[in-house]
């Protein structure tokens, strides 16, 4: 029998790791990482699949979930292994952007140099989440070396533009491509070094708010109507309706997080000059999406708690604010815990870190909910980077870890290339949007 976890090599993972961080592949310019990945797919007698889905064919797709970094397309490699015998089809996939760097001097070294330290290796996206995608490779290689002597496929799908709302997650499920299990290696490793398995996670969407006033010199600020004191009164509406949703959350995995659904104002600009009262206001707001919704659902959730606490206000019901959708983003999503992909996961990891891992769900959301919403692919979340290190000045991940997760990822594909498809399916409730 090939054990086929012996061709995961810790030596090529960290030269891997180190040539992916070096690429810059900062959201909206990751064409050249994808053509590394699809130069390095070229080696394995594998099917490749590497395209640009067109922003405009996106936009005009009814799933499309907006993007806020100008691109004219979005750039997709996929390579599949086809085994001797028919059976299910097993997809790794994560993504290959990252978010800025920001202020090069609060890092102790340079952003993209991938240096290692020890066990340590250092850069820019080293976290979220190329090491994870560094962990579905080597487990790619090891079915690809190691001999076609399994049923079924495994496909490997690079993506780029989940910092920017899953736009290349969509790009490959408009390409085609399809499983009956997927895993997403997204940091999820803890202070522990265990990876958690993340089985469900928040959405979230970006809203536009647009408050009107009246504006009046400042000496006379009473024969004005100040746009930021009524986008106040609509602030303390979001706050409500934030606490509302999240008393009202009774799963045990989301009750776990302190804020499993938070609405937040990441931007506010208004007004012309300080000696004016400020005339309008716009704000632009991130809302969260409770397990128990769709996008669509959070929406009129939010509008309809912004409207209730205006009625009664007399110039906010005169001159009611404008709200529109800025991103669709992400749907949450759930892959129930009994299902055979959580179970596999479970203890091919078990064996690997000789510790179950802990089932957990996500305050943020992520690729998978395209999977499970748009491509109704049961999917989980489980890789070897750290999310309180991602995003962040001196982001790094471990090599072991990283090491330990290929291995995990191997043994699990293994498990479910001997299942019949049909038990792998979801529900039609499971995969509603």
């Amino acid at each position: 029998m090939v054990r086929r976890t012996s061709f995961v090599d810790i030596d090529r993972i960290r030269e891997r790791l180190v040539s992916l961080i070096r690429i810059p592949s900062v959201t909206g310019e990751e064409n050249a990482i994808v053509s590394y990945i699809a130069d390095w797919l070229q080696q394995f007698d594998a099917e490749i699949d590497y395209w640009n889905d067109g922003i405009a064919a996106l936009q005009r797709d009814p799933r499309y979930p907006g993007h806020e970094v100008d691109r004219a397309w979005a750039p997709v490699v996929v390579g599949v292994l086809r085994g001797e015998q028919s059976g299910p089809t097993v997809l790794l996939t994560g993504h290959v952007d990252v978010v800025p760097p920001g202020d090069y001097s609060r890092w102790d070294h340079e952003p993209f140099s991938g240096m290692t330290r020890g066990d340590r290796v250092f850069g820019c996206g080293a976290s979220d989440m190329k090491s994870g995608i560094v962990a579905a490779m080597a487990a790619f290689e090891a079915f690809a070396e190691s001999g076609r002597s399994f049923p079924g496929r495994i496909i490997f799908a690079a993506v780029p533009a989940e910092e920017d709302s899953g736009l290349g997650t969509l790009a490959a499920i408009r390409g085609g491509w399809n499983a009956d299990a997927c895993v997403i290696p997204e940091p999820t490793t803890g202070p522990s070094g265990v990876p958690d398995l993340v089985i469900a996670h928040a959405g979230a969407m970006s809203l536009k708010v647009n408050v009107s006033g009246r504006s009046a010199h400042a000496s006379k600020r009473l024969q004005g109507e100040s746009a930021l004191d009524h986008f106040i009164t609509l602030y303390k509406a979001m706050r409500e309706d934030e606490k509302a949703l999240n008393e009202r959350e009774q799963h045990p995995l989301m009750r776990v997080h302190p804020l499993p659904y938070a609405t937040n104002v990441g931007t506010i600009k208004g007004g012309m000059w300080s000696s004016s009262v400020m005339d309008q206001l716009e704000a632009q707001v991130r809302v969260g999406v409770a397990l128990h919704e769709t996008i669509d659902q959070a929406e009129e959730r939010f509008r309809s708690a912004i409207f209730e606490h205006t009625r009664d206000d007399p110039w906010l019901r005169d001159n009611p604010p404008r709200i529109t959708r800025l991103a669709s983003g992400f749907g949450s999503a759930e892959t129930r815990r009994d299902h055979p992909l959580v179970g596999a996961l479970s203890e091919s990891a078990e064996e690997v870190f000789h510790k179950s891992p802990t089932i957990s769900a996500a305050p943020y959301g992520c690729d998978m909910s395209g999977w499970v919403r748009h491509a109704h692919v049961p999917t989980v979340i489980y890789g070897p980077g750290d999310i309180g290190l991602a995003h962040a000045p001196n982001e790094s991940v471990s090599l072991e870890t990283t090491y330990k997760v290929a291995r995990t990822l191997v043994k699990m594909t293994e498990r479910l290339l001997e299942m019949d498809p049909d038990d792998l399916k979801l529900t039609v409730e499971e995969t509603a949007e």
